[in-house]
């Protein structure tokens, strides 16, 4: 299939090229700017039309193998094998070898759990590129962004970009697959709801705009507690495995360089998490309750801003909130009177 495709682009090419050798003696009229034009329409449609073949071809793949962990990692292995091993002309030792010396992590429940959820993203992502409302995706991803959350957090930095992953590599479709608009990385839960499911409320002024920003600070939250508990028990294995190793020489040597390196990275995660709790879920709130009065919910944002200035009353922009309310809160009260509805003083 790729080699009929490749045919037939070279020869829309040959056409393209000659009609401008056609034309580079003089200025190009009109009749060449519109013999240009519908080479490049023929090209595009004969790329679309490859792409879309592709993008099925991995679609119904990827389906079937994201229906198991199991299946899933196998699935991942195989594609590899193809990609590190076969197709660069290694011996079959090579990847005996490669197994052997990364079985214990490659088998891992959380290895199998990453490779699963990274081709469930996968498929979400390819039918984004083809969906003619992505409101149709939105069950669907928020299903995902459930069972995203029920993992262990170990397996969050095994998942890789939608557009640069093994299995997209393996398929070809690294190109083909970016929708727009759209987080490729299977682990960004903001980026999925700000730019599948917020944006697309607040585009159709869907009322349930209140209810998914409310859900997507909730899942934020949960997912800083996830990624920050991953790093602690990564650190706590590797200083199991190091106890073993030392036992196992009797008892001699410190502790590895690689447990320094988990309990370096355990600390920054604690770093970031900490950060989370006091930089970005206030910031995330405040983006919230001006999204909803700007897109036609002031009634539900007005109080919840207060309520968001009095749990983070030490942020550092309290100030300029308390102002933005104020005003926010005086262009109510002018409209209202504005209505002819009164304005009762408390």
């Amino acid at each position: 299939m790729k080699y009929v495709f490749k045919l037939i682009l070279t020869a829309l090419v040959c056409n393209l090229i000659a009609s401008l050798a056609m034309a580079e003696s003089k200025p190009l009229a009109e009749r060449d700017l519109v013999n240009l034009l519908e080479s490049v329409e023929s090209l595009r449609k004969a790329v679309v039309s490859q792409n879309s073949k592709q993008n099925a071809v991995a679609l119904r793949s990827f389906t079937k193998h994201a229906a198991s962990p199991v299946a899933a990692n196998t699935f991942y292995l195989e594609c590899l094998k193809k990609l590190r091993f076969t197709d660069e002309g290694k011996r079959a030792e090579a990847w005996r070898i490669y197994r052997e010396d990364n079985d214990s992590e490659l088998n891992t429940v959380f290895h199998r759990q990453a490779k699963q959820m990274e081709l469930k993203y996968l498929v979400l992502t390819i039918k984004a590129v083809h969906a003619k409302d992505r409101r149709d995706l939105m069950p669907t991803l928020l299903k995902y962004i459930d069972e995203l959350l029920a993992m262990d957090g170990r397996a969050y930095d095994l998942m890789e970009s939608a557009d640069s992953s093994v299995f997209t590599e393996a398929y070809d479709i690294e190109s083909s697959v970016d929708p727009g608009d759209w987080a490729m990385d299977p682990t960004d839960v903001a980026g999925i709801y700000d730019n599948a499911i917020l944006k697309h409320m607040r585009k159709h002024r869907d009322p349930r705009l209140v209810t998914g920003w409310q859900r997507k600070i909730s899942d934020m939250k949960k997912f800083a507690v996830k990624r920050q508990e991953g790093e602690v028990k990564a650190e706590r294995e590797e200083e199991r495995e190091e106890r073993k190793e030392q036992r196992g020489r009797g008892g001699r040597g410190g502790r590895g360089a690689r447990t320094g390196e988990f309990a370096a990275e355990a600390r920054a995660e604690e770093d970031r998490y900490e950060e989370f709790t006091t930089e970005t879920l206030p910031e995330m709130k405040w983006a919230m309750c001006e999204d909803l009065s700007e897109n036609g919910f002031r009634d539900e944002a007005l109080p919840l801003m207060l309520k968001v200035i009095r749990d983070h009353a030490d942020y550092k922009e309290v100030n300029d909130w308390l102002t933005s309310l104020q005003t926010d809160v005086q262009a109510a009260m002018q409209a209202l009177r504005a209505n002819g509805t009164p304005v009762e003083a408390k």
